[in-house]
């Protein structure tokens, strides 16, 4: 697991709802990337499951969170 998944993950094991909106304020996600990280980071949902739900495949869920990642790094 890279270090960016690593430091991500450890910020949302402490981090409560006004931290993440901080978060959400401070990076500019696409409205598909909005979705994808409720998703994922606050819902948890598997990326198959997020990939079926939104129509796209697996791969372009992959290629969205490594943007999202890149996104929240510089603010975290």
């Amino acid at each position: 697991m890279s270090d960016t998944v690593k430091r991500i993950n450890r910020y949302f094991k402490s981090a409560v709802k006004s931290d993440i909106d901080n978060l959400l304020s401070k990076i500019l996600l696409s409205e598909r990337q909005e979705k994808i990280f409720e998703m994922y980071f606050i819902k948890k949902n598997d990326i198959g499951y997020i990939a079926d739900t939104l129509y796209v495949s697996v791969s372009v869920i992959n290629c969205e969170l490594r943007v999202i990642r890149e996104k929240m790094m510089k603010v975290i």
